[in-house]
């Protein structure tokens, strides 16, 4: 493949960060206590009375890249879906894919050469978004060092043999390869631009063909956007975004009922009854692809031992813990797969809270006793401490003598990561509609991840992982990952917890909200309303 200059480089401890699937509920430390509500604007039909010509947006985690193929934390991944497009992108409920950049595609009989015929688009500086620009982009994102290339190790080659035609040649058959481009990682940038700006000043202001264009950046604050005036789409219903950065769960509940936020991510979960009575406001339980867990770092003897393991399924009350960080708000875990999505299996059941066996269980391992170890908590996050405090108190009634260390976001990521740690407060989200993401990613030690950061590995689980990959008849599919499933569900590198939703409230003002199972909500901005508040 050609060189591509400028592409950017990372550390990699940083590489596994940014293939953390954007962990944690990432609430940073701290608050901001700005910003402006939907003020302004326009008049216009549609709820009713005059609309507001900003939408402004509070969200609990710093901006970390705007360059698509290093971002690792979810806000960031699902901000700049605005920005930039992707040959396709998911569907509004998550199960498949549609049109974006590619207005049509085309697959070969043997399944090995796909070819996309670009419809007609603009960067937001009016140049005109090329198969060059794509395959550049594809390209650049397989080769970033710490990226997701490993997902599109079945891409032989990436061709533009004209400016609206890209062919991609694979070597050998890749079942994920739509989902795979629909991922933000494959987000499409200017060649030229990019090259000739260096790709650190270039994503200090980038250039996309998306519906919003960045217009300022006040580092660790605030975003402000503008309607990309090229934008292929129909105009949205106003005319500016701002995303505010807003670590402190209860700081943003202010902003909103101060009617100084029109939407807010993560509202705290003990909360959200108390907001849906509050007849100004509104609140949002998405279906999501989130899977909260516990990551057991098998450096730390006691969780090498399978016995160990399964005692702390039996040992942990998943129902308390949904009761008390979320009020309810959540189900109750048994797949380390995303809770209902593609070829989950539904044949597994939560492991029951039973001190009893855990103990039993316990007395039968290396570890009679018990044993002392630490928790990795993240500082101002309420659900993820409350639940913490349940595992400390489950995990006591059985000898096991937990220390809970709480961290600022960036910090718990790297005591979690490197192996090193104990036991890690996690979670993970799909960006792909397929699974072959979250097992190459979990399942596979030599996926990109260590097994999210367990360095669990079982010969069987990797074999399947490579074989389900490229299978293309969709009942083996299932089958095979049915049976990674059951392998994970049986070891427990990783203690599943909950499947919990994404969280919003916003302000009854707001019209047509909505986040897909994968987290973005660049599909409702094209179409939502903000009335004057």
């Amino acid at each position: 493949m050609p060189d591509l200059p400028d592409t950017p480089t990372t550390s990699s401890r940083r590489a596994r960060r940014a293939r953390a699937l954007a962990l944690l509920l990432a609430l940073a430390a701290g608050a901001i206590a700005a910003g402006c509500g939907g003020g302004g604007g326009s008049t216009g039909a549609g709820g009713g009375g005059a609309k507001a010509d900003t939408l402004v947006i509070a969200n609990a985690v710093n901006v970390d890249t705007l360059d698509p193929a290093a971002n690792s934390v979810n806000e960031s991944i699902w901000m700049t879906q605005n920005i930039y497009e992707r040959l396709l992108q998911p569907n509004a409920n998550g199960t498949d894919v549609v049109p974006q950049l590619a207005k049509s595609w085309d697959i070969s009989d043997d399944g090995l050469t796909y070819t996309f015929h670009l419809g007609d688009h603009k960067f937001s500086d009016g140049t005109p978004v090329t198969a060059e620009d794509v395959r550049y982009s594809i390209e650049r994102s397989i080769h970033y060092e710490g990226g997701w290339g490993f997902l599109l190790e079945a891409v032989k080659s990436v061709e533009a043999p004209d400016p609206k035609t890209v062919v991609i040649t694979l070597s050998r058959p890749h079942a994920p390869l739509l989902a795979d481009l629909a991922m933000y990682a494959y987000a499409v940038v200017p060649e030229k631009l990019l090259k000739a700006q260096g790709a650190k000043t270039f994503f200090q202001k980038p250039i996309g063909s998306g519906e919003w264009a960045l217009t300022q950046w006040n580092k660790g604050s605030d975003l402000t956007f503008k309607v990309n005036p090229y934008w292929s789409g129909e105009k949205p219903n106003f005319s500016t975004l701002k995303i505010m950065i807003v670590p402190n769960d209860n700081s943003r509940v202010l902003l909103l009922q101060n009617k100084n936020a029109d939407i807010i991510e993560n509202p705290p979960g003990n909360l959200i009854n108390e907001l849906s009575a509050n007849p100004d406001l509104q609140t949002y339980l998405f279906p999501s692809t989130r899977v909260d867990f516990i990551q057991l770092d098998q450096h730390f003897p006691p969780f090498k031992d399978p016995k160990v393991r399964e005692a702390l399924n039996y040992a942990i009350d998943r129902n308390a813990i949904v009761k008390l960080a979320y009020s309810g708000h959540a189900t109750v875990g048994s797949s380390f797969m995303p809770y209902k999505m593609q070829y989950w299996n539904d044949s597994l059941k939560p492991y029951p809270y039973d001190p009893d066996k855990a103990k039993e269980l316990l007395s039968q391992s290396s570890y009679p006793n018990g044993f002392k170890t630490f928790l990795i908590e993240v500082a101002n996050d309420v659900a993820g401490n409350a639940t913490a405090v349940v595992i400390k108190s489950d995990l006591a009634k059985i000898g096991i003598d937990v220390d809970i260390r709480t961290y600022e976001l960036l910090t718990a990521y790297d005591k979690e990561d490197g192996g090193n740690s104990q036991m890690g407060q996690r979670y993970w989200t799909n960006d792909i509609i397929d699974p072959d993401e979250v097992t190459t990613f979990g399942v596979d030690p030599q996926g990109g991840a260590n097994a999210f950061s367990s360095y669990w590995g079982d010969p069987t689980a990797t074999k399947l992982v490579h074989q389900a990959r490229g299978e293309l008849d969709t009942t083996k599919r299932q089958q095979m990952y049915e049976q990674i499933q059951q392998i994970v569900y049986d070891q427990s590198p990783y203690l599943i917890l909950d499947y919990s939703p994404y969280r919003y409230a916003a302000g009854k003002w707001v019209h047509g909200f909505h986040a897909t199972p994968l987290g973005n909500y660049n599909l409702s901005l094209e179409t939502l309303t903000v009335d004057q508040h």
